[in-house]
């Protein structure tokens, strides 16, 4: 049975061998031998797919998933379709097992920036805090609330406080995502944020608290021949008055311990967000690459590929871990109370999350 160590020194190999022979598989599909294609693709292809190697879209190191759950201690490398099927004797090798490493095939599809959350009223339970305690005005305010850009019709999630000190002064910031602060690219710097968002009525001047500061750019490809990849969907916002915030604290997260952390599969985690409140989940794999991100619509997609997120499924069966206008919360480890990731993208059963380590390190500011 590998270990996590196992795994990670062996995933680059593999993403190289993936790559070569998903480009070896999709030119054979297309040649024809005798007048007739390859035999794979007599059978009726795959889905939408050329190839079943073609049907892969991401790749990471974790743990396994059987029947929706989580087998405990068994690492593998995670290799996501966009459409998972029984292929029989036509399932490639390389999806079953590698230098003596298990592979664990797992249906990922196009995930969604969980924004533009259109406010709705609520009284649903999180833990013993009501889901409109994390929706309502918070004064001193903390992490886990809603928060929005001024006079924008959509709201988000404050994940924490983050502080740094430059020539001398001390600075301390709001952090969400680019698309809950700065509308994916939009807004300009110095943008107010509001806490809360646009809930039940519009946004007060009192409601301000902070001014949209730096942000990390999202990058969108325009077309195969310009790939581009992105790492991080994070924002910051300089906090007005200290007095209107309060340290090292989330909603509902009663251990919040403002230290960083890391995240490894296997890990239970938990987090508190504007729509969902507090949940708790399992980090299934961490270090994934090429996972697809939608920041338009379902109907008019934008889509945004992503390098080295976390991946995350709840730990109630039924429950997700996140839906629409949790996006910026931070995720916290159990058992620890250390934040180790920052939600922006889901598809209601899985979420995904980026690293904030990464985060502070872009914008040198530290949580508190």
């Amino acid at each position: 049975m590998a270990k996590y160590n196992d795994v990670l020194e062996i995933l680059r190999e593999y993403r190289n061998e993936l790559e070569q022979q998903t480009q070896q598989e999709v030119e054979s599909q297309f040649s024809e031998t005798d007048g007739m294609m390859t035999s794979f693709a007599a059978r009726g292809g795959v889905s939408a797919f050329a190839t079943p190697l073609s049907n892969v879209h991401a790749t990471g190191v974790g743990i396994r998933m059987k029947q929706g759950k989580v087998v405990e201690n068994e690492f593998v490398i995670k290799v996501y379709v966009f459409d998972k099927f029984q292929l029989g004797e036509n399932t490639p090798e390389l999806t079953k097992q590698y230098k003596d490493v298990d592979i664990d095939v797992e249906p990922l599809p196009i995930q969604h920036a969980l924004l533009k959350q259109t406010p709705k009223k609520s009284t649903k339970k999180s833990t013993n805090i009501t889901i409109k305690d994390h929706r309502s005005r918070k004064r001193p305010i903390v992490g886990g609330v809603s928060i929005a850009p001024i006079n924008e019709a959509f709201v988000g999630t404050l994940g924490c406080f983050l502080q740094r000190s430059s020539n001398g002064v001390k600075q301390v910031f709001a952090l969400s995502n680019n698309h809950v602060l700065e509308d994916t690219n939009r807004l300009p710097i110095g943008t107010l944020i509001v806490q809360p968002g646009p809930e039940v009525e519009p946004s007060k001047p009192g409601d301000v608290f902070a001014a949209l500061s730096s942000f990390i750019p999202l990058q969108f490809s325009n077309g195969r021949l310009d790939p581009v990849v992105n790492v991080l969907d994070a924002a910051i916002a300089i906090v007005a008055d200290e007095r209107l915030i309060k340290k090292g604290s989330i909603l509902g997260i009663k251990n919040y311990n403002p230290q960083l952390g890391v995240a490894v599969p296997g890990m239970r985690v938990i987090k508190s967000g504007r729509t969902t409140g507090v949940t708790t989940g399992i980090v299934t794999a961490t270090r994934v690459n090429g996972v697809q991100i939608n920041y338009g619509t379902r109907t008019s997609l934008r889509i945004a590929t992503f390098n080295d997120t976390i991946q995350i499924v709840s730990e109630v069966e039924g429950k997700p871990f996140s839906l629409p206008g949790d996006s910026g919360s931070v995720i916290v480890d159990q058992a620890t109370g250390k934040p180790v990731a920052l939600l922006f993208a889901g598809d209601g059963r899985t979420t995904t999350a980026c690293d904030i380590g990464g985060i502070c390190k872009q914008f040198q500011a530290f949580p508190i």
